[in-house]
Order: C-alpha cells, then sequence, then structure tokens
C-alpha cells in the first residue's frame, strides 16, 4: 500500500447514516459470527495496530484537511477495542479535525456491557457520540435461533449504559428473521421488538434512532445454507408488511416528549417509511396499510440489496 493511501480491509461494512463520514479501519471483521451476516465471510478478526490508525488518520489529514466533521471506524464491531486503544484514537482524531462533530461505531450488545460506565463516559468526553447496535430482534428464541449471543436484557442494559454515558444509541431490527410460514415466531419476534423499544425509551427529550432491514440471504451465510437445504424460507413482501405492522401497534411509550426517530428506507425494505415515534405511530401505520393494499408502490425484487 502506498504511504498516501487510507488502508480499507474489503469489503467495506458501514451504516447508511455515515454514508459521508470519513471511514477509518480501526478492526478488521467481527469477534461475534451471526447466521444472517456475511461481515465475516472473507475476513479473519484483528484489531489494528494505533500507530497504523494514526497514520491513516495522518493521511486523511493531508487528504482532505481540518474540516472533516464525522468519522467511522471500522469495522463489524470496533467498540470490542480496548478502552484505551479506542479513547487514543478518538483523541487524535479530534486533534487533527477539529471541527470533528463525532466518531462512531459498531457494537455488540456485549463489547457495551464489558466496559464500565465511566469507560463509556471517557469514550463519549473524547468524542465517540454515536454506536451502532444491531438488536435484530427482541425476541430470545429468535436470537437464539441466528446465533446472536445476546439477549433482549442484554440489549436493554446496553442501550442504558450508552444512554447514561450520552452517546446516542442508533439500533437496528430486521424484519423476517424468522422467515416465511411461521406466523407465531413472526406475531412474537414483533411484539417483544416494540417491548424492547418501548422499555429503553429515555425520559428525556434527546434523538435516538431504531431502524428496520429487510431480511437478505447473502450466499455463504449459515442461513443461505438453510435456504439451499429447504429449512429456511424467506418471507413475502405482505408477510414482512404484516409483521412491521404489528411492531408499530405494540410502540407505546410513557414519555410523550421521546424523540425516537424511526427509518426504515434501507435499500432492504420494501416500503420507504420515516417518522418519530410513538407520536407518528398513527400516520406510519397507513403508510403500511397503503402499501398492503398497493402491491405496486412497493419497491421491486430486483431493486433491494444490501
Amino acid at each position: 500500500m502506498k504511504s498516501d493511501q487510507i488502508y480499507y480491509c474489503q469489503p467495506v461494512f458501514r451504516p447508511p447514516s455515515e454514508a459521508y463520514s470519513l471511514l477509518i479501519q480501526l478492526t478488521e471483521g467481527c469477534t461475534f459470527k451471526c447466521d444472517f451476516c456475511m461481515s465475516n465471510l472473507r475476513k479473519n478478526f484483528l484489531i489494528r495496530e494505533i500507530k497504523d490508525v494514526k497514520k491513516d488518520l495522518d493521511t486523511a489529514r493531508r487528504q482532505y484537511g481540518p474540516n472533516v466533521q464525522r468519522i467511522f471506524f471500522l469495522d463489524g464491531n470496533a467498540m470490542v477495542t480496548p478502552t484505551d486503544k479506542l479513547l487514543d484514537v478518538t483523541l487524535y482524531a479530534n486533534k487533527l479535525f477539529p471541527r470533528l462533530e463525532r466518531c462512531g461505531v459498531y457494537a455488540h450488545a456485549k463489547d457495551i456491557l464489558k466496559k464500565s460506565d465511566e469507560q463509556l463516559k471517557l469514550l463519549s468526553e473524547a468524542g465517540l457520540k454515536i454506536t451502532y447496535v444491531g438488536f435484530e430482534s427482541g425476541c430470545n428464541k429468535l436470537l437464539e435461533m441466528v446465533n446472536k449471543h445476546a439477549t433482549k436484557d442484554d440489549y436493554i442494559k446496553a442501550s442504558k449504559k450508552l444512554m447514561r454515558a450520552n452517546i446516542t444509541l442508533s439500533a437496528t431490527l430486521i424484519n423476517g428473521l424468522g422467515g416465511s410460514g411461521n406466523e407465531y415466531l413472526s406475531e412474537l419476534h414483533a411484539k417483544e421488538s416494540a417491548d424492547l423499544v418501548n422499555k429503553i425509551c429515555p425520559s428525556d427529550d434527546r434523538n435516538w434512532y431504531i431502524s428496520f432491514l429487510s431480511l437478505m440471504v447473502p450466499k455463504g451465510t449459515p442461513i443461505h445454507k438453510k435456504k439451499s437445504l429447504s429449512e429456511f424460507k424467506e418471507m413475502s413482501s405482505t408477510e414482512i408488511l404484516k409483521e412491521l405492522k404489528i411492531f408499530f401497534q405494540n410502540i407505546k411509550f410513557e414519555n410523550k416528549n421521546a424523540n425516537c426517530i424511526f427509518r426504515s428506507n434501507h435499500a432492504s425494505n420494501y416500503l420507504p417509511i420515516k417518522g418519530i415515534l410513538d407520536r407518528d405511530k398513527l400516520d406510519i401505520l397507513k403508510v403500511i396499510n397503503y402499501g398492503l393494499k398497493n402491491q405496486d408502490a412497493l419497491r421491486p425484487e430486483y431493486y433491494r440489496a444490501l
């Protein structure tokens, strides 16, 4: 690699909201192997040498100047990086880029729970201001089925730890995770996921984020193998929208000033949805009902992608 190039371990995975952020490779792959995920199919997990990460930040400073406003530290669960190292690179990034608004990472619930409240507070004060957590579901049975290595209670505790540290939570759930042909599991997934979101709602008016993806089945994943053996069948667009409808029907926040920003506009989704929970719940349900009655309003299969 040339000295004037920033190192990336391909393929790169980042949240949609970090599309215009400076991407810096802090870790490679992920320490967890969930059945639906392709993030470590071609990568062995490692935490890069901090001196090499700093060299990439130096290169970025020369290439883009001092006005970078957002940085996302790759890869699949960079929060697993020991606190002293994560703190070091975050402080260094803020030194190089004085207009930096935030640094962000992906995190597994276990990564968050392993860090103390004080460690998370130090990271927040240093500039780590947003963490993306794949909830996938609030249903423990389904989480176990897809080898998520976390429980609903883990997500509740991890979310509250982030909020106490003033680190913004951006969590993702997956429609269709249980597959077609099991209405009971689909309903349980929707209801338990709604209950999870209800229980992590803070008492103040801070911004926090909940989004839904719709399941895609990449080749090489365990869930793709199950599909090839006819042990798993993907949900239809109608089944997914019905599942999403049950989720919204069960959202009920005690805090009516909550600012939970909801998005379901990823390329995998059949129907783009956005709003604030739970104040926009009725409007969102109207959009879902429209989609159920008007299939031509849905994203065609050939446009869906990860």
